[in-house]
């Protein structure tokens, strides 16, 4: 009788323990997948969707510096939702607070880049590397304050 229960209390200890092992390898899986989907969508819309027009006068016109946002933003607003798990509000929320704070490092470090560009390439290269590092921190930042729990949540992209 002692041998059946140390037994069934060592399997369900067994299960406990691999049942926590899949809930964290899916929850870091999750995490990072939601992560590398925000690195993509800025990488699309901070460099494919502006054209080398709007890249070039975006620093120095405030129009183009509000088309460039408006097309970030909007890109956002209709991937957030699909792509990491937020309500088409949250998505909207999440977008526009980034959105705000893209025109912000935009309108600073484009200062900077065309104090740099023809006076020297690696100056130019370091603005460049830190405008993304900040966009990039902002993104995940936002996220993960705004929506802690949203790295769990269901996404049409996501099949887990």
């Amino acid at each position: 009788m002692k041998i059946d229960n140390i037994s069934n209390i060592s399997i369900k200890n067994s299960r406990i323990r691999l049942k926590s092992y899949l809930y964290c390898r899916h929850f870091n899986m999750n995490s990072t997948v939601r992560i590398i989907l925000l690195i993509i969508m800025h990488a699309i819309g901070d460099f494919f969707l502006q054209g080398s027009k709007l890249s070039s006068i975006k620093a120095l016109k405030m129009n183009a510096l509000l088309e460039h946002v408006g097309i970030y933003t909007l890109l956002f607003i209709i991937l957030s939702p699909l792509a990491l798990g937020l309500t088409f509000v949250q998505g909207l929320e999440f977008s526009v607070i980034t959105g705000i704070f893209h025109f912000g490092i935009d309108y600073f470090t484009g200062k900077y880049k065309q104090r740099y560009i023809n006076e020297s390439e690696s100056k130019y290269i370091e603005v460049v590397g830190i405008d993304n590092t900040l966009h990039i921190l902002i993104l995940v930042g936002s996220y993960i304050y705004l929506f802690p729990d949203a790295l769990n949540h269901y996404s049409p992209l996501l099949k887990y």
